[in-house]
């Protein structure tokens, strides 16, 4: 439009075929794509804004089922139709010289239509459901201090809402949302002889010990140990994530 705006749309069609875990674990059909997205760009010296929204219609979509094969990797599966839908804003504020935000966020639907699952020996439309690992709000922020030349602050946070590991919305497979905090310091020395120059950094990752599960495996399984009826049981398992911990490092740059 002008100099500070820009404004796009896009289409895309892709296919992707199913890859060696999703043979061995079964006889998947190749996922279909069609990609809709516009978007806009606004830039000045003091605010960078990007704003995309996204409608991606599937066929045969291989989502992840929540279970894992013998070798602990993860199963996928076609679930027929399915959509993604929603909207992604990030931009980066220049608050002052030394005061920087970078803030982000994703909030959207994920749905499997008409989805199809055998419950007690009886195949049932499940209809409209929420696909595997995909969370409606996602969110984070990088807020960056420099108080003096080469030396670098930054508090950095993430949110991520409750989300399914499986696609049959089971209360057994949710995991909860989750908030955490890092906190990261950088400085660089300029050398004149052999480096350009020299970063040294530390991170604390999850500064307020927060115990949270981001990940985990869902499965169900059928006991037909009695002759006259067929049920269907759920397991679980989620992965704990480490509490506060701390990462170092040096970075020579040439």
């Amino acid at each position: 439009l002008n100099q500070n705006n820009n404004f796009y749309f896009s289409y895309a069609k892709a296919q992707r075929e199913p890859n060696r875990n999703d043979y061995e674990n079964g006889n998947p059909r190749p996922e279909k794509l069609d990609d809709f997205e516009l978007g806009w760009r606004y830039a000045t010296e003091n605010v960078k804004l990007n704003v995309n929204s996204y409608l991606m219609m599937y066929k045969d979509q291989l989502v992840l089922t929540g279970e894992l094969n013998d070798v602990g990797a993860p199963i996928r599966a076609n679930s027929g139709d399915s959509f993604r839908v929603g909207l992604e804003v990030d931009a980066t504020l220049k608050l002052s010289d030394k005061f920087f935000l970078q803030p982000n966020f994703t909030v959207s639907q994920n749905k499997n239509q008409d989805f199809v699952f055998q419950r007690d020996g009886e195949l049932q439309n499940l209809g409209s459901t929420n696909i595997a690992f995909s969370p409606n709000f996602i969110a984070a922020n990088r807020f960056t201090f420099i108080p003096v030349k080469n030396l670098e602050l930054s508090f950095l946070s993430k949110f991520v809402s409750e989300q399914f590991m499986g696609n049959i919305d089971a209360e057994s497979s949710k995991l909860d949302a989750y908030y955490v905090n890092d906190f990261n310091v950088s400085y660089e020395i300029e050398t004149k002889k052999i480096f350009k120059s020299i970063r040294f950094s530390a991170l604390v990752n999850n500064i307020f010990n927060l115990k949270y599960e981001s990940n985990g495996y869902f499965y169900t399984f059928d006991d037909d140990s009695d002759p006259n009826a067929i049920t269907t049981f759920e397991g679980a398992g989620f992965y704990p994530q480490a509490g506060i911990n701390f990462l170092s490092g040096v970075s020579f740059l040439f």
